[in-house]
């Protein structure tokens, strides 16, 4: 197990569809290290979920868990849940707009939309079928991490920059500001 760099943005493999892991491959010491060393960099960096391009290795699993921490204070406690080959199934027609910061986009936030609920199905780390139903920051943190193997970052998923902020700044503003402000 080890603590990855984080890659930044403007690093290609950040931009680029990941590769879809083979079933046959996931208990392969290989992706079962490289799950280890996801979750000992999240826990490390902090990060609410970390998908494997984060940590340059351009293939399709993420890892989402929320402890405690001091970037998200307000958040629910979740444990560590990884997805191999994730796919949202469906999606709720409920959006809510809220700030997201990401370990790859080093101390910027920004107000994205989000569905406020989804379902997202794909592997576990023993190769068994799983099936997540995700609801507010969890399921905002789950389409993050998607997103990451699309070559996507949230701030592709901006509908306004003025929100984006820098971390003083959003430390400092982000409290002050309401929504609707922004919209």
């Amino acid at each position: 197990m080890a603590i990855r760099k984080i890659a930044q943005t403007g690093n290609p493999v950040l931009r680029k569809k990941a590769e879809l892991v083979p079933l046959e491959n996931i208990d392969s010491s290989a992706i079962q290290s490289l799950i280890d060393d996801m979750i000992d960099t999240k826990e490390e960096y902090h990060g609410a979920g970390l998908a494997a391009p984060q940590i340059h290795e351009s293939l399709q699993i993420i890892v989402v868990g929320i402890g405690d921490s001091e970037r998200y204070p307000d958040s629910l406690l979740t444990p560590d849940t990884i997805i191999i080959n994730p796919k949202v199934a469906s999606f709720s027609q409920d959006m809510d707009e809220d700030w997201e910061g990401c370990l790859s986009l080093n101390d910027l936030w920004g107000m994205v939309k989000r569905s406020n609920e989804i379902v997202v199905e794909g592997y576990n780390r023993e190769g068994g079928s799983i099936e997540i139903q995700a609801k507010g920051f969890t399921a905002r943190v789950f389409q993050h991490e998607i997103d990451h193997l699309y070559g996507k970052l949230f701030v592709d998923r901006m509908s306004s920059m003025d929100s984006l902020s820098f971390g003083p700044e959003f430390r400092r503003y982000s409290k002050m500001l309401k929504k609707e402000e922004l919209l």
